[in-house]
C-alpha cells in the first residue's frame, strides 16, 4: 500500500483518479492547488508520499515547478505529470525536471493504474538498492573501524604479495610503511621491512596450497637491542563466487608472554621447536644466545630431531634475518657435483659447464648457509671449507679469482664426528672450526614429557591440513606414545600421528589407528609394568559405579555371570601359577609386581572393570573413593595401596593382574586369595551367589575356590554355614557354567 499525492484543480479529475487509485489499494491525499501540495509534503503531516500525481495547468499555476520542488524536497519521489494541452516544450521540460510519466488527458483507468504501478515499482527498487548502499557502506565504515583498532598486526595481501590492507598496528612496525596510502600496492617485502623475512614463511605456505597455515612463533632483534616475539598465522580470502583473492596474516605480539614464559621456565617452543623439558629449556636458551652472534655452530643429534629447525631459529633471530638462508645436503651430492655447488664454477671448468654458475656460498652473502650432513664431505671438499671458516673467501672450480663472502655456517650432523677424526675420515682442524660451539639435540626417547606438546601442536597441523576436528589422542593412545623408544625421533612421531589421522574417523585418535611398532610397544610396557587394581564390595561402593550399576536382584546376576564366565573381558591375561614377569618399564624405571597376599596393602577393580584406590586409614562404609586412574595408565604411576583391616570391617586378601596387550579383545583375571574370598562369603552371609556378584565372578568359580583354598567345610562356619540360596531365593548353582567356563573367569 502506498501513499500518493494527487495535485488538479479541477475537483471531478481528483475524485474520479482517487477512486481508481483508491480501489487499487492505495491512500490518496487530494489537494486543488499548489499551497495545498506544498503543505502536504511538510514531514508534519505525516512524511514525503511514495508518489506524486499534478497537473501541469492549475489555475495560473505550473505544475512542472512543482515537479522541481518535489525533486528537490523529496529526491526519490517518482512524479507523474497530467496535461489537457500537450506540447513538445512541455514533454521536454517534464523530462528535465524528472517526471517519471507524461499522460495526457482524458486519462485512461487502466492507464492511470498501470503508470502508478510502474512508478512505485521503480520507487521500491530504487528505494532497496539505497538501503544496501548505505548498510554496505556502514558495515565497511564499522569493519575499517575494527580493522584498525585489533591491536595485532593484519595484513591483506594479493595472491603476487602486493599489499591491499594494512591496519594501524602494522604501519608501526620498525622499518614498516607509516603511509595507510603509502602501503597499498607496494611488495610485501618493502612494506614490512624488517619483519618481512619473518612473516613471509607463513603466507607463502598460504598462498601456494590456498588453505590456512599453521601458528608458529618467530622472534626478531631491533636495532635498539630489543627482541621482538610474535605468534603468526595466515588464511586464504575468498571471495563470494570462490575465487581466490590473496591471503590476511595475523601476527600477535608476545614478547611479554614469551618473557614472562622463560622466567618462569615454562618455554614451550621456539619457530616450531616444541618442548619444555629442562633439555629444551637449555636449547632455547642457548638459542637466544647463538642468534645475535656470527660464531660457527654444529648442531649434533639423531637423525628427525630437528636440526633444520634449529639452523633457521639461529638465522631468524638474529641480525642475519634480513638476509638469505641457504640450505646444502652434503650427502645428496658427489664430491665433484658438492664442490661445484658449494663454489660455483666457470664456464669449461668440466665437461658439462656450459656456463658460469654461482655457488651457494655467494648466494649466501649477507646471510647463513646451512651444512647438513657435515661428515659426509670428502677430504677435497673439506680442505676448502677450512679455508672459507678461516678466511671467508675461496675460488670457483675452473677461476683463479678470489671470491671473497661475509656469510655464518651452522653445520649439522647425526655422525659423531669425533670418532670420524680419530679414523682419518674427517680433518681435526675442521673439526675444531665446526665446533666453536655444539648444539646438542635430544633424543625423543630422553624428553618424554614433550610428547604431549609436541601431540597437541601436530593434532593442530593436520586438522588444518586435513580440514578436520580431531581434539587430539585418547589417554591409552598417549601411554602408547610415550611408552614407544622413537628411534626416528620427532620425525616418526609426526608421521605416526599423520597415520593415526588417516585411520581414524572420530573426532580422536585412538591407539587402534597408530602405526603397529607402537601398539607393539604398548604391549611390551604392559608386560614389563602390570597395573594394580582391588575389588570393592557392594557396602563399600557409591549407589551406581562407572559401569554396570550395582544393585541386588537377578538381572545383575547374570551381568556378573557375563563378566565372570568370559574370562573378565574388561581384565588383563594372568601368567602362569606362581609367576610374575619383571623388567624395565616404559621409561626405563623397573618394575615389579608384588607377591600374591604379600603385605598389608590392597589395591585392584570393579566387577564392570573400573579402577579404584581406598584412601590410607579408611574402613567400610566410610572409604573414599578417589579419582580413578585411567585405564592402563604409565605403569610407573603408584597405585595407593589401603591397609587391611579386622575381620568385616576391610578387605582380607589382594588381587593382582598380569599385564596383555591393550585392545577390546583383551582380558583380566583375578587372583583371589583365602582371604578375600573368605571376607566376600562374610559379608553376603555365606550367600555364595551374592559372594560370587561381589568378586565379579561366577558361582561356579566360588565353589572351586572354596574347594581349593581348603575352605570346603565354610568360611566363619563354612560354605554350608547359610542357606544355599539367598533370603530372595537365589539359588546358588551355576547353570549352564561349564568347567572350562569356569576356569576361564579366573583362578
Amino acid at each position: 500500500m502506498a501513499k500518493i499525492l494527487l495535485v488538479d484543480d479541477e475537483e471531478s479529475i481528483r475524485f474520479t483518479l482517487s477512486a481508481f487509485l483508491r480501489r487499487d489499494g492505495h491512500v490518496v491525499v487530494t489537494a486543488a492547488s499548489l499551497d495545498e501540495a506544498l503543505h502536504a509534503l511538510d514531514p508534519a503531516n505525516g512524511g514525503p508520499p511514495d508518489l506524486v500525481i499534478t497537473d501541469i495547468i492549475l489555475r495560473g499555476e505550473n505544475g512542472l515547478d512543482f515537479a522541481r520542488t518535489v525533486r528537490e524536497r523529496c529526491p526519490f519521489v517518482p512524479v507523474i505529470l497530467l496535461t489537457g494541452r500537450p506540447s513538445v516544450e512541455s514533454a521536454v521540460r517534464a523530462v528535465a525536471e524528472g517526471a517519471e510519466q507524461y499522460l495526457t488527458k482524458p486519462v485512461d483507468k487502466e492507464q492511470m493504474l498501470q503508470a502508478a504501478r510502474t512508478a512505485l515499482r521503480h520507487k521500491a527498487l530504487d528505494d532497496e538498492r539505497r538501503a544496501l548502499v548505505i548498510e554496505r557502506e556502514t558495515l565497511r565504515v564499522h569493519l575499517e573501524a575494527v580493522f584498525q583498532a585489533v591491536p595485532d598486526v593484519l595484513v591483506t595481501v594479493t595472491p603476487d604479495l602486493r599489499i591491499q590492507r594494512m591496519n594501524l598496528a602494522a604501519r608501526e612496525l620498525p622499518g614498516g610503511a607509516r603511509d595507510a596510502r603509502q602501503a597499498g600496492g607496494r611488495r610485501f617485502d618493502e612494506a614490512l621491512g624488517l619483519f618481512a623475512p619473518l612473516f613471509r614463511p607463513v603466507l607463502d605456505e598460504t598462498l601456494g596450497a590456498r588453505r590456512a597455515s599453521r601458528r608458529r612463533r618467530v622472534s626478531a632483534q631491533l636495532t635498539d637491542g630489543r627482541e621482538q616475539v610474535f605468534e603468526i598465522e595466515a588464511a586464504p580470502l575468498v571471495g563470494a563466487g570462490g575465487e581466490f583473492l590473496g591471503a590476511l596474516l595475523v601476527a600477535r605480539d608476545v614478547t611479554r608472554l614469551a618473557g614472562l614464559e622463560e622466567a618462569l621456565g615454562q618455554r614451550t617452543g621456539m619457530n616450531q621447536i616444541i618442548g619444555r623439558s629442562a633439555p629444551m629449556s637449555e636449547l632455547f636458551h642457548l638459542l637466544d644466545e647463538l642468534a645475535q652472534t656470527d660464531t660457527t655452530v654444529l648442531i649434533t643429534g639423531e637423525s628427525g630431531t630437528g636440526k633444520e629447525l634449529v639452523a633457521e631459529a639461529l638465522h631468524r633471530g638474529g641480525p642475519r634475518a634480513l638476509g638469505p638462508l641457504v640450505k646444502v645436503n652434503c650427502s645428496a651430492l658427489s664430491e665433484h657435483l658438492l664442490e661445484s655447488e658449494l663454489f660455483g664454477h666457470v664456464r669449461g671448468a668440466f665437461t658439462g659447464a656450459v656456463r658460469d654458475r654461482v655457488g651457494r656460498f655467494q648466494l649466501a652473502h649477507g646471510g647463513t648457509i646451512f651444512l647438513d650432513e657435515i661428515g659426509d664431505v670428502s677430504s677435497a671438499v673439506q680442505l676448502k671449507l677450512l679455508r672459507v671458516l678461516q678466511e671467508r673467501e675461496f675460488e670457483r672450480v675452473g677461476d683463479t679469482r678470489t671470491v671473497k663472502v661475509d656469510v655464518r655456517v651452522i653445520a649439522a650432523t647425526n655422525r659423531p664426528l669425533a670418532d670420524l677424526v680419530r679414523s682419518g675420515r674427517l680433518r681435526e682442524d675442521l673439526y675444531y672450526r665446526l665446533r666453536v660451539v655444539e648444539l646438542h639435540l635430544p633424543a625423543l626417547r630422553d624428553r618424554r614429557s614433550d610428547i604431549p606438546l609436541l601431540v597437541d601442536h601436530f593434532v593442530e597441523q593436520f586438522n588444518i591440513h586435513f580440514h578436520r576436528r580431531v581434539a587430539g589422542v585418547t589417554p591409552v593412545a598417549l601411554q602408547a606414545l610415550m611408552a614407544h623408544s622413537w628411534p626416528g625421533n620427532v620425525r616418526e612421531l609426526r608421521h605416526a600421528l599423520e597415520h593415526g589421522f588417516i585411520l581414524s574417523r572420530g573426532d580422536v585418535i585412538d591407539v587402534d589407528a597408530l602405526p603397529p611398532e607402537v601398539r607393539a610397544a604398548v604391549g611390551m610396557a604392559a608386560t614389563a609394568a602390570p597395573v594394580l587394581r582391588s575389588i570393592a564390595c557392594d557396602t563399600d561402593l557409591p549407589q551406581q559405579g562407572a559401569g554396570l550399576p550395582w544393585a541386588g536382584g537377578r538381572a545383575l546376576d547374570r551381568a556378573g555371570d557375563r563378566i565372570g564366565d568370559g574370562g573378565m573381558e574388561h581384565g588383563l591375561a594372568r601368567p602362569p601359577q606362581g609367576t610374575w614377569p619383571t623388567g624395565a618399564s616404559s621409561y626405563g624405571q623397573g618394575a615389579r609386581a608384588p607377591a600374591v597376599g604379600g603385605g598389608a596393602d590392597h589395591s585392584g577393580i570393579y566387577p564392570d572393570g573400573t579402577p579404584v584406590h581406598l584412601a590410607e586409614g579408611v574402613r567400610g562404609r566410610e572409604a573414599a573413593f578417589l579419582e580413578p586412574p585411567v585405564s592402563g595408565g604409565p605403569a610407573s604411576l603408584p597405585t595407593p595401596a589401603m591397609p587391611a583391616g579386622p575381620a568385616g570391617s576391610g578387605y582380607g586378601g589382594q588381587v593382582d593382574e598380569a599385564p596383555a596387550p591393550y585392545g577390546a579383545e583383551a582380558g583380566r583375571r583375578l587372583r583371589l586369595t583365602p582371604e578375600l574370598l573368605s571376607d566376600a562369603l562374610r559379608r553376603a552371609g555365606n550367600n555364595k551367589a551374592r559372594a560370587a556378584r561381589l568378586l565379579g565372578i561366577s558361582r561356579q568359580t566360588v565353589y572351586r575356590k572354596l574347594v581349593e583354598f581348603g575352605l570346603a567345610d565354610g568360611a566363619d562356619g563354612g560354605p554350608d554355614g547359610g542357606p544355599d540360596g539367598g533370603p530372595d531365593g537365589e539359588p546358588d548353582d551355576a547353570p549352564g557354567v561349564s568347567a572350562n567356563e569356569a576356569d576361564a573367569a579366573g583362578s
